[in-house]
């Protein structure tokens, strides 16, 4: 017996699983398709398809309340993570604006010292240059080095 005959003499539409266990059925009695129809919309089929399908629909929920469960719980651990790693990230990076400015204010320092020390040079190559001429007054002819 075809489906579409089966679905036509009894006015029930099952799915093709569900069809493959009438198909067995029917090919396990000794029966016309007529018959075999009658008996079993007679016998409850119908019902008993429903109630399996109810049961399959209750299974699926449970199924998917269980996953949603699993992905709450997986997504609450990852979010966790992600905070953590987050906050390490800042940590770190605080630390190093930290140690960027202290390097900044070492080279501010040092280039003060350094601009102090020219000055310095400058000012003592002026002493300098003060002595030598009045060594060439004192002391003519005579090149002070």
């Amino acid at each position: 017996m075809m489906m579409s005959e089966f679905i036509e003499r009894v006015e029930f539409e099952p799915t093709a699983a569900e069809y493959q266990e009438i198909e067995r059925e029917y090919m396990g009695c000794d029966i016309d398709k007529d018959q075999f129809c009658k008996e079993w919309k007679k016998n409850g089929g119908i019902q008993r398809l429903m109630r399996l399908r109810v049961r399959r629909i209750e299974e699926l929920e449970a199924e998917v309340t269980m996953k949603d469960r699993q992905y709450d719980e997986m997504d609450a651990r990852y979010c966790r993570k992600i905070n953590q790693i987050q906050e390490d990230m800042k940590n770190k990076l605080d630390e190093a604006f930290a140690a960027s400015d202290k390097q900044k204010e070492e080279l501010i320092r040092v280039n003060r010292l350094y601009q102090e020390a020219m000055i310095e040079k400058a000012e003592a190559e002026k002493k300098l240059e003060t002595i030598r001429a009045a060594f060439a007054i004192l002391i003519p002819g005579k090149e002070v080095v």
